[in-house]
């Protein structure tokens, strides 16, 4: 049962922070990718086309399926990254576990960063025009922009199902534009 718990306001870090929706295509991805590698070590490399980019950019298009990313700043220099997917009844999940940069001139090197046990809110099967809430941790990737220009990055993450069990590792190359 859930309950109507206050939630914590968002930190000045977070309202200060640029953020990024990677938008998985898991259907499509398991699809392509019949078996992929169960192997952390050795990920499954995918070619373009199963991840987009969001963000609030309000000076261009917000999501271009060219499978690049163009980032913006116009809330600091901060870039909050998440991921999520694309799937009917949230059958899998993703997780990024790694995010590198060929590029730290341009764009810091990103850092996990987790915050526990925090009240996310949420419909109440039994009245959903009531909010509710549960407990849940957040986490996400940040990275600064030290410069415009393009970095190289390469992303690895891991699609799982609802059992949290991992369905297959991916890694992904993607050029990101930072401009000012």
């Amino acid at each position: 049962m859930m309950t109507s718990e206050p939630i914590t306001p968002p930190s000045a870090s977070t309202l200060t922070a640029n953020s990024v929706l990677l938008v998985v295509d898991a259907e499509s991805l398991l699809s392509r990718y019949a078996q992929p590698s169960l192997d952390p070590q050795k990920p499954t490399v995918i070619e373009d086309g199963f991840i987009f980019g969001i963000s609030a950019t309000p000076k261009t298009k917000n999501v271009k399926n060219d499978s690049k990313i163009t980032l913006t700043t116009h809330n600091g220099k901060v870039f909050h990254i998440r991921g999520r997917t694309v799937s009917l009844l949230a059958e899998h999940s993703v997780v990024f576990h790694n995010i590198t940069v060929d590029d730290t001139g341009i764009l810091s090197p990103p850092k996990l960063i987790v915050h526990g046990d925090q009240t996310v809110p949420a419909p109440d099967p039994a009245n959903p025009n009531q909010p509710g809430s549960h407990k849940a941790d957040d986490h996400y990737w940040e990275c600064s922009q030290l410069s415009t220009g393009v970095a190289t990055c390469e992303l690895s993450f891991m699609l799982i199902n609802q059992r949290c069990e991992a369905l297959g590792y991916f890694r992904w190359k993607t050029e990101v534009t930072l401009s000012a």
